[in-house]
């Protein structure tokens, strides 16, 4: 899996932005969806539900759970041990299934940049 992180100006400001090569129905950029959802919530929100993200992750590779879930405003994934499906709360058809270790890698990936963001620190990954 392919992923990019990089600043977007939005309304005359930087925003953290991401794009991948997780492709779903119509080319949409279904992972790069879910990990830009933040329910209209500032940045610090969007860390803290990171975290729990990955903590949920790690309770089903530890095999504390064997399925659990990680939703959004609208988008959500469906994680488990074999495989993890990303997919719109709102259209069913827009649905991809990557594996556990690449959707890890992209929550690590994307709370690094945003916390060296936050902290405007240059962002090297």
């Amino acid at each position: 899996m392919k992923i990019n992180f990089y600043l977007e100006e939005s309304m005359g400001d930087p925003t953290p932005w991401c794009s991948t090569d997780v492709g779903g129905p119509n080319d949409v950029d279904l992972l790069a969806c879910l990990l830009l959802d933040d329910g209209g919530l500032p940045l610090g929100c969007t860390i803290s539900w990171l975290d729990e993200g990955l903590s949920r992750i790690i309770s089903v590779k530890n095999a504390e759970k064997d399925f659990t879930d990680w939703v959004r405003e609208t988008w959500a994934a469906d994680i488990s041990i074999n495989e993890v499906k990303v997919y719109s709360l709102h259209d069913e058809e827009f649905a991809v299934t990557i594996s556990l270790d690449d959707f890890e890698k992209a929550l690590l990936g994307w709370r690094k940049f945003v916390v060296s963001f936050q902290q405007g620190e240059k962002f090297v990954g």
